[in-house]
Formats: C-alpha cells, sequence, structure tokens
C-alpha cells in the first residue's frame, strides 16, 4: 500500500461510526442468512447510496444512453433542498456516497455544495468525471469541499484515439484538469481527493495499456484502474469489444454468442446494500436502471428508508435472486457476480 492509499483508507475509516458497522453487519448477516436458508430476509439500511446530481453531458459518448440521448428519463438537476434531505434521512448510517450515475456531475452548479454536505455529515464521498471542467479554481474548489475520492475518464492517450469514444472531448483539456487537480493537491499539502484515472478498454484503444500507465504515472495520479467495457449489444459481438479476453466482461459460449463471465446462481449483493437515487428523486434499485423502469418510488413522497425495505423492493429482490430466466432486463448486462470488472 503506498502513500496515497493509506490516507484513502484513513480517510474511509475516520467516517465510521459505531452506528455504521452495526448497520453494515445487519446487511451482510441477513445476506447470508438468505443465501442459506433460501428465504428473503433483509435487516438494514441503505449503507451505499450513488446520487445523481444531473443527467446531462457535455459528451457523445456511444454506449452511454446520455451521450446517444436514449435516456428516456426526463432531464433534471437535483435541487439543493433535494439532496440535503436525503442525507439528512440517510447520514447516520450512509458509509459510502457516489455523486454520479448518468451525466457530468460538473455541469451541476452545486456540486461543491453537494460535496461539503455529504463530508461534513462524515459521509466517505466520491465523484466520476470526464475531466473537462478541472480548470484551477474548480481543482481548487474540489480540494476546499473535502472530496475523498475522483474518477477520471482517460479513455486513450493520443486525441485520435482517446475521441473515438470520448466523443466531442478533448484529451488535451482532461490532461491539463489533472495537472491543475494535482498541482492544487500538491500546493494545499492536502490528501484528498485520492486521484483515479480510469481506462476503459476498447478494441479501439487495447494498444494504449501501457501507455496510459505511464500517462498516470506522468501525472502523479494515485491510482490507474483498467475497466472491461460495458456492451449494450454484446451477444453477437460487437466492433468495439476489446480482444484482449482479460479486459473483456463477455466470452463466447458453444453456440458462438457472447455471455457475461459470471455465474448463473449469483446472488446480487448490490440492491441488497444500497440504491441509486435519480436527479428527479426516485429511488432505483442499482446503476443499471438507467431509465428507471424498477423504480422503487420517490424520496418526495416516502421517507429513503421506507423504500429500501418496502414491498416493492421486498419483491424485486426477490425476482433477482430467483430463476435466471424470470430476472428483470436490468440484471442482463449487470456485472453484479463477475469475479473482476476491472484491474490496476
Amino acid at each position: 500500500m503506498n502513500v496515497a492509499s493509506f490516507y484513502d483508507a484513513w480517510n474511509f475509516i475516520k467516517t465510521l461510526t459505531i452506528h455504521k458497522i452495526w448497520n453494515g453487519f445487519l446487511l451482510r448477516m441477513s445476506y447470508a442468512v438468505s443465501k442459506i436458508s433460501g428465504k428473503n430476509i433483509h435487516w438494514g439500511k441503505p449503507e451505499f447510496l450513488s446520487i445523481e446530481p444531473v443527467n446531462l453531458c457535455n459528451l457523445k459518448c456511444p454506449e452511454c444512453p446520455t451521450g446517444t440521448n436514449q435516456l428516456t428519463r426526463s432531464k433534471d438537476f437535483i435541487s439543493k433542498e433535494s439532496f440535503w434531505g436525503i442525507i439528512e434521512q440517510s447520514e447516520r448510517h450512509l458509509s459510502f456516497l457516489q455523486l454520479y450515475f448518468q451525466g457530468e456531475p460538473f455541469m451541476h452548479p452545486q456540486i461543491y455544495d453537494f460535496i461539503k454536505i455529504a463530508v461534513q455529515n462524515k459521509i466517505y464521498t466520491a465523484t466520476s468525471t470526464n475531466g473537462h471542467f478541472l480548470t484551477t479554481e474548480n481543482c481548487q474548489r474540489i480540494i476546499d469541499s473535502g472530496l475523498h475520492r475522483i474518477i477520471i475518464s482517460v479513455d486513450g492517450t493520443t486525441q485520435d484515439t482517446y475521441s473515438k469514444y470520448r466523443v466531442g472531448g478533448s484529451l488535451k483539456t482532461v490532461i491539463q484538469g489533472i495537472t491543475n487537480l494535482t498541482v492544487c493537491k500538491k500546493k494545499q499539502k492536502s490528501h484528498h481527493p485520492f486521484i483515479i484515472i480510469q481506462f476503459v478498454v476498447f478494441k479501439t484503444n487495447e494498444h494504449q495499456i501501457e501507455e496510459v500507465r505511464k500517462l498516470a504515472k506522468k501525472l502523479n495520479a494515485d491510482r490507474l484502474i483498467l475497466k472491461s467495457a460495458q456492451i449494450e449489444d454484446y451477444r453477437n459481438g460487437n466492433e468495439i469489444m476489446t480482444s484482449i479476453q482479460k479486459y473483456n466482461r463477455y466470452r463466447r459460449d458453444k453456440a458462438g454468442q457472447y455471455q457475461l463471465k459470471r455465474p448463473p446462481d449469483f446472488k446480487c449483493l448490490r440492491i441488497w446494500n444500497g440504491a441509486v437515487i435519480a436527479s428527479n428523486q426516485e429511488v432505483l434499485p442499482c446503476c443499471f436502471d438507467k431509465d428507471a423502469n424498477y423504480a422503487y418510488g420517490t424520496v418526495q413522497l416516502k421517507s429513503l428508508n421506507g423504500l429500501f425495505n418496502g414491498t416493492k423492493a421486498t419483491d424485486l429482490r426477490k425476482q433477482v435472486w430467483g430463476e435466471p430466466t424470470t430476472r428483470p432486463e436490468i440484471c442482463a448486462n449487470c456485472t453484479e457476480g463477475l469475479r473482476k470488472s476491472w484491474y490496476k
């Protein structure tokens, strides 16, 4: 473990309380009991949340429903009042908050306020960005906000390769943004945020894996993650699917079709421990419900914990844990149950 990883772990540990630890124990105990008994027994409140600040983006990535304008949900910015209400309901038991889902978080003008609210309530907070809004001023605001972790997408080491997926993006702008953040962090002698460069492996950029390792080191990132790509239309193969099997989350079966590399009888932990809250305040089971087709309800009308342990959530957990042929559509391309979907 390097120094940056140590401080990242310490920053997380500092946010833990007896109540959060007990809640985590209840969730895992009920998961184990349900798995062994075959009965749906759920205890605890969400320890993990992903809150979507906005579902708009400045890029047009071809496998993203926001970038391709295929997202059927309305375009929304979550309000500060709504965000504060969610934190008030969950700060006692929430251990990890992701401030992203669909869309670019830094397009929300109050994103820094959201981070501050979460951090001040002792919630470990992370966000993910395409890196186009990391001006020197914004980087200073990021550090001042107390953000614990930031993931920055760099899917190529040359503009030509980068723009094949990050359509409309500028690699030069992203690299300058990362430089701005690392310089600000060093100048402030800050141990946050933990900076992760994420490289999603496609056929179009797989030849640059070693180059991105060098780039991440040159930019003083704290970690590089090589992530397998989610392909919407994967069953018959896809031209952007990587040829390097290690970084491909799909494998070809005997019939010549591609399947996820996961056991058919996996028991989903993701919907057991957490939820996603869309920018319109709908509570969703997980990040694969991009169009909110399986929403539990809205926190405008009912409490988060009431929805998380309500009838819709219970019924969906039963369905997800049932026979593979009867699972919801959102499970078809889900990484839950995979041994790995990212690599260092």
